[in-house]
């Protein structure tokens, strides 16, 4: 039976599909096809083995090799592999270029009565559609973008609005770091790789349901990873929409040490650690008196003078370049959230 081949613009249009990744545990974490489900013919270290092979030996005694370290595990994968499928009405499978390791397992599962598809191009007809379509979202998408200072609320907004169901793009949550000093200790995940931050990126851009997308006004670089470079100038660019978002310093500074200090971190030699980093940006004095008040749980009082100190003048330069649409105050979280979902309802979907 000839197994049916599939182009990945295609695959991802189809119903109640899922994507399954033959590829090495290694090669999935990198970066795969959202929602992709791993199920590796090979481990990292077996992988490694075959691939030396094939260098030094050839393709005939790789594939031996392959087979060989396969053969044992026959049983136990099919039963994996219907587990999953039987879950679905469409089946594809992908390894790294559409190669052997896809081809057969497709027939294998084929020749059971499966209906299972094969990914022409495999992961790397994937990424290359990744990167063309972020290339050109500028010609389809159009993004509302959050300013303002640190702690009036934007990350909280967004979140809301998710809830909502309106259109989000939280670069800070696919990047697992929620900026500031502070960013790398906010989350239990490792961050993402820089392809596997780009693909989430994609995934939430591709599937949204609106042309407008709200997002947070971002550096280029975000934690670990990178903007691309579209995707960066679309957000600082006047063609979007900018939004700025306004709180009393009071507001600020209860958000930030509860989201930060209450919620996030809850652990103080860990805030200290990061604070201790500041000491070249904002001299030994300061970062002492912020380590006492951490030290005495008084996070506000440390809190108000990063604000002061670190924060404000560190940002307030970036939130000048703007010509902004909207002005909204944050103290009240409600008011504020109304006051974005009808900005978005005044905008004409053309």
């Amino acid at each position: 039976m000839k197994s049916k081949i599939i182009e990945i613009e295609e695959a991802l249009r189809l119903d109640n599909c899922i994507f399954i990744d033959v590829r090495s545990p290694g090669e999935y974490n990198d970066n795969r096809i959202m929602n992709a489900r791993n199920l590796p013919l090979l481990d990292d270290e077996e992988r490694k083995i075959v691939g030396t092979l094939y260098k030094n030996a050839g393709k005939e005694n790789a594939v031996e090799m392959g087979l060989e370290l396969v053969s044992p595990k026959l049983s136990e994968y099919y039963k994996q592999f219907a587990d999953i499928a039987n879950e679905y009405d469409n089946v594809v499978v992908y390894c790294s270029r559409g190669g052997m390791r896809s081809k057969s397992v497709v027939e294998l599962m084929n020749s059971t009565g499966m209906s299972v598809m094969q990914l022409k191009g495999g992961y790397k007809s994937y990424r290359n559609y990744v990167i063309e379509y972020l290339s050109s979202a500028a010609q389809r998408n159009k993004f509302i973008v959050l300013h303002g200072l640190t702690g009036v609320g934007k990350t909280e907004l967004l979140k809301l609005l998710q809830e909502e169901g309106l259109c989000v793009l939280d670069l800070e949550e696919l990047a697992k770091n929620c900026g500031s000093v502070f960013g790398h200790i906010c989350y239990l995940e490792d961050p993402p790789s820089q392809k596997l931050f780009e693909t989430a990126i994609f995934d939430v851009i591709y599937n949204s349901s609106d042309k407008y997308i709200f997002t947070e006004s971002e550096s280029k670089r975000v934690g670990s990873v990178m903007l691309p470079n579209e995707i960066y100038e679309m957000i600082v660019s006047h063609e979007s929409l900018h939004i700025l978002l306004e709180a009393s310093p009071a507001d600020r500074t209860k958000r930030l040490v509860d989201q930060y200090v209450r919620l996030s971190l809850k652990d103080d030699d860990k805030l200290m650690e990061s604070i201790g980093y500041l000491r070249k940006r904002m001299g030994n004095e300061k970062v002492d008196f912020l380590l006492e008040c951490i030290e005495a749980k008084d996070y506000s009082s440390a809190v108000e003078k990063l604000i002061e100190e670190y924060y404000d003048p560190m940002y307030n330069y970036s939130i000048d370049k703007y010509k902004y649409d909207a002005f909204i105050n944050t103290d009240d979280i409600d008011s504020a959230l109304r006051s974005l979902r009808d900005f978005r309802a005044s905008l004409s979907n053309s």
